[in-house]
């Protein structure tokens, strides 16, 4: 198999935390151990895809960029395959993606998700993507270790609670911390904290976190914070936790990395029962979660769709009510099976004969409520074409052409000017940085669609606080 794809090897990612950017350089240095690459640089335009040829597949493993790659087939009359990628969901940049795709894909294209959970909410909210021309392959189990499950502790002992990921709000971070000081308390001060992360906003730095816990009773000595980790700090974490806290209801959510690593490393987890974790854990570790149904959320923002059920959660971390860590299903999360996708062999695997998971195993709610206010106003084959000419000025450095749309927005959007502006005058152009580009097609190109989830039928069970 001869693959084409973006050169990820040496991305400059200093001061960017993200799971899709992971991906990214695990699979530049991967695929070259497997199979016959040919490298280039999406940033120099078509020019880049020039050596691929009829037979071949170019892999869109950059970032939400996908249509480039199909907007130079058809420009340029190739016979090439193209595969893609989602690895986020309610967010501008993968939306827009698709729907700049969807009357460029051939027959023999394919989209990958990090989960059920993703795909069918994608399938969904787009006709253009079809169980056919979908899989779940995301790679990341060969490269983690299988240490065995670690013993749950009894009532009776201490239990170190563990959390990883970003410090927002998004993640629900905050109730993190609020169950953790209730455990503390109702423990009689057995409980620890031990986590790790980016704080998004200052209320999540060590000191206002340690002066909230403090409040609350929690003396300094029972809390770690450990910053932002390196791959190679993982084994210690998860050595120094009893088990992990994923109670995240992200609008971008796709997978929870930190999921399977745990679990790799023998870490029970508990977690929302929306989303991703639904096919990832035992019904018995997820935790009853209610979605917001009275706020009209925006795609340019990461925003928590629910908040689970404290109660509860304080319950089984207090009566060691969970099981053991256990990777459910391997199979999408093996590297053959990414590999089988990539060479068109495998485009939707069955499930594999260790996994207990059937198919219609995963969470169902958030695509079933949704509802995506549809986009008015914007003509598709308009918005392709000016997509990629803000690709290349702004990759190319034709900063004035960018500046000049800048100063061209209406004053319905005059506020964003100044930061549109920083954008451009900085001087570097990173591909994965996600707060930059995209920011500029939102603003330039396709505005940010708005959703909201619709109200839960009369009698659902509600979340008792």
């Amino acid at each position: 198999m001869c693959l084409h794809m973006h050169d990820y090897r040496s991305a400059d990612t200093g001061g960017i935390v993200d799971g899709a950017i992971l991906m990214h350089q695990e699979m530049a240095r991967l695929l070259p151990r497997r199979c016959q690459v040919s490298w280039h640089d999406l940033t120099r335009g078509p020019a880049s895809i020039r050596h691929a040829c009829r037979g071949e597949t170019v892999y869109a493993g950059s970032g939400p960029y996908a249509f480039l790659y199909h907007c130079w087939r058809k420009r340029t009359g190739r016979a090439f395959r193209i595969v893609r990628e989602v690895h986020t969901a309610l967010w501008s940049g993968y939306w827009a993606q698709e729907e700049l795709c969807a009357p460029l894909l051939q027959e023999h294209d394919l989209v990958l998700f990090p989960t059920e959970y993703t795909r069918q909410l994608y399938i969904s909210a787009f006709p253009s993507i079809t169980e056919a021309n979908s899989a779940v392959a995301y790679p990341m189990l060969d490269r983690l270790p299988r240490r065995p499950a670690a013993p749950v502790r009894s009532a009776h002992e201490p239990l170190r609670i563990g959390y990883l990921g970003a410090l927002s709000l998004a993640k629900n971070f905050d109730q993190v911390l609020s169950v953790f000081a209730r455990c503390h308390r109702e423990s009689d001060g057995r409980a620890r904290l031990v986590y790790a992360g980016k704080p998004n906003h200052p209320r999540w730095e060590s000191g206002p976190v340690r002066e909230q816990l403090a409040q609350e009773g929690v003396p300094h000595d029972v809390v770690r914070l450990l910053g932002i980790l390196d791959p190679s700090e993982l084994d210690a974490f998860f050595s120094g936790i009893d088990v992990l806290l994923f109670p995240s209801t992200a609008s971008r959510e796709t997978l929870g990395r930190v999921v399977l690593e745990a679990l790799a490393h023998g870490v029970p987890v508990l977690a929302a029962d929306i989303g991703p974790a639904v096919e990832l854990l035992p019904a018995r570790n997820l935790l009853p979660t209610v979605l917001d149904a009275t706020t009209a959320f925006t795609m340019n923002r990461s925003e928590p769709l629910g908040r689970i059920d404290e109660e509860v959660l304080v319950d089984k971390l207090l009566r060691r009510d969970f099981a053991p860590a256990q990777v459910r299903s391997r199979r999408p999360y093996e590297e053959r099976t990414f590999l089988d996708a990539l060479a068109g062999t495998a485009a939707h695997p069955p499930p594999c004969a260790d996994s207990q998971v059937a198919d219609a195993d995963h969470d169902r709610t958030v695509a079933e409520r949704l509802r995506v206010h549809p986009r008015a106003g914007v003509d598709l084959s308009w918005a392709l074409r000016r997509a990629e000419r803000l690709f290349i000025d702004y990759f190319q450095r034709r900063d004035d052409e960018v500046l000049a749309a800048i100063e061209a927005l209406g004053e319905e959007t005059g506020g964003d000017r100044e930061a549109l502006r920083r954008i451009v005058t900085q001087p570097e152009r990173n591909l994965a940085d996600y707060r930059a580009f995209p920011r500029l097609m939102d603003a330039l190109v396709l505005p940010p669609l708005t959703y909201s989830l619709a109200p839960e039928p009369v009698g659902a069970p509600t979340l008792t606080r």
